[in-house]
């Protein structure tokens, strides 16, 4: 329970320090893939996120999924001058029982503040400076001047952006660690079967890279790799950690505009943020390398398919239908399918 009170907390607190938290606007980008690129397997070891607040909630018939991950340096300002420090996050999640916490650092190639950046903004054509009110020229038509030279300059800004994020690369290593529903107080055997039921702590130790290759805003690639160290429950009944390895590739690209004119949009300028629709599809996969009579629920090796839909109406309105189509090797082979859908909130920056 307490456990439960303190990961609402955190929430609550990363919510209300950023709407308090006043800053001058800066570019970060709302991910195209982001922290939703592994939705089955690896959801809740995955920090491929570069925004500073990134929050999913997911629902099926065997999994429900509450997360948030958080760029908690960029909430500062003079974090541009820290280099890969400013791309650390901190994961944590709740699945099932089984609570996990995680730490990443990574690298932003459309970040503002590499190279790129400046020397694309030392090419961009602002056209002529903003004049003065012309002799016979009216007040109305002075005003519908200003108007669209001040449009004109944001779409300026806009295809800056734009150009930014093209053609980048973005990678993230990240180390979780996962523990079991019980995790303090006196050890117990509740059934009296002589084998104590809290025995073991730590479920997991996961560690994790991914590269992401961003096309466009409206397409990105990424591939992660996965290294498990776990134990299947609490008891101590003397079994042993599995080692496990696999990975997970992800595709997603935009196929419906919802506003036409986003590149005007404030949203847009302050964290690339489009309302569309998007296609994907994940291809995870997950064996176990070593003591395979102690893998959890008897499955040694894994592997989901998951079409899916995102939708992004707004940062604070997003959700995702996805149906996985698993296969599981072990002791009884078998091919499940199961849809879940997921609630997702992204917030860029402090803007």
């Amino acid at each position: 329970m307490k456990l439960k009170q303190s990961f609402c907390l955190a929430l609550v607190i990363f919510f209300c320090y950023n709407s308090l938290s006043q800053s001058s606007p800066t570019a970060a980008y709302t991910s195209v893939i982001g922290a939703n690129s592994e939705p089955v397997i690896y959801t809740e070891l995955n920090m491929n996120t570069y925004d500073l607040l990134s929050t999913n909630i997911q629902f099926s018939e065997k999994n429900n999924i509450q997360k948030v991950v958080v760029a908690p340096i960029k909430f500062f300002n003079g974090s541009e001058d820290l280099g890969f420090l400013r791309e650390t996050k901190i994961n944590i999640v709740k699945k099932n029982g089984i609570t996990t916490f995680g730490l990443g650092i990574g690298y932003d190639g459309a970040s503002i503040y590499r190279k790129r950046a400046g020397d694309l903004f030392l090419n961009m054509d602002f056209g002529k400076p903003l004049r003065d009110k012309g002799k016979n020229e009216t007040e109305v038509d002075y005003q519908k001047y200003r108007e669209q030279y001040y449009k004109d300059q944001n779409e300026v800004y806009s295809n800056y952006y734009e150009d930014l994020l093209d053609n980048t690369i973005k990678f993230n290593l990240g180390f979780n660690i996962s523990l079991f529903e019980v995790i303090g107080g006196d050890k117990v055997d509740l059934d009296e079967d002589g084998i104590t039921d809290n025995e073991n702590t730590v479920e997991s130790y996961n560690y994790s890279a991914s590269f992401t290759y961003v096309f466009s805003t409206k397409s990105a690639l990424s591939i992660s790799g996965h290294i498990s160290d776990k134990l299947s429950s609490p008891i101590g009944d003397g079994q042993e950690r599995v080692l496990y390895a696999g990975g997970s590739l992800s595709y997603a690209i935009e196929i419906v505009s919802i506003n036409k004119e986003y590149i005007h949009t404030e949203e847009f300028r302050s964290s690339l943020f489009k309302p569309a629709i998007l296609f994907g599809f994940s291809i995870e996969y997950q064996e176990a390398t070593n003591n395979k009579e102690f893998a959890k629920d008897n499955i040694t090796k894994r592997t989901v398919f998951t079409p899916f839909f995102d939708f992004k109406i707004n940062p604070k309105t997003q959700f995702r239908i996805g149906v996985p189509i698993q296969k599981f090797e072990g002791v009884n082979d078998e091919v499940t399918f199961g849809p879940f859908a997921q609630w997702t909130l992204q917030i860029a920056n402090k803007n």
